[in-house]
């Protein structure tokens, strides 16, 4: 089986800089795990002076939930919190927020590429790789007939 290989970055967007306490209690509440290493989410002053956070790292975006057992060691994640994630930064932003993921396995086509995007007023947006685009202007039974793979005329 292969192992998706994923990197993801992010702008360097400002934030309230009197909200870094709150940011970064947000921030532990979730996981960034995966196949290889972990997603670094920094909040910090950048050289302007601006308190700025920022996503990086060889893991796609899919921010998780520990689950604890009674000794308090994570024995499993809920998946499935980015927007939840995102919406509870959203308050601390001072301009939008943009995130974005690209992978493959083996090297092969589909690849993972996505952006999520947030801004200050909790609107929160993920645009992902089209692999079925539509043609512009053409049919159902047109685009159909493009599929990749397919050829006209072949005998089976």
């Amino acid at each position: 089986m292969a192992t998706l290989q994923a990197t993801t970055s992010s702008t360097w967007s400002r934030v309230d800089p009197n909200a870094t306490d709150e940011l970064e209690a947000i921030i532990t509440e979730y996981d960034f795990w995966g196949a290889h290493t972990e997603l670094n989410i920094d909040v910090k002053e950048n050289s302007d002076g601006d308190t700025i956070i920022s996503i990086h790292g060889y893991a796609s975006f899919d921010p998780s939930k520990p689950i604890h057992d009674e000794d308090g060691s994570v024995v499993d994640r809920e998946y499935g919190h980015a927007e939840e994630f995102l919406k509870r930064i959203a308050p601390h932003l001072e301009e939008r927020f943009v995130i974005e993921t690209i992978g493959h396995e083996k090297a092969r086509y589909p690849l993972l590429a996505g952006q999520w995007s947030v801004w200050p007023d909790g609107t929160v947006q993920y645009d992902s790789f089209d692999h079925s685009p539509k043609k512009p202007g053409s049919s159902e039974q047109d685009d159909r007939s493009d599929s990749v793979g397919e050829s006209e005329g072949v005998a089976q």
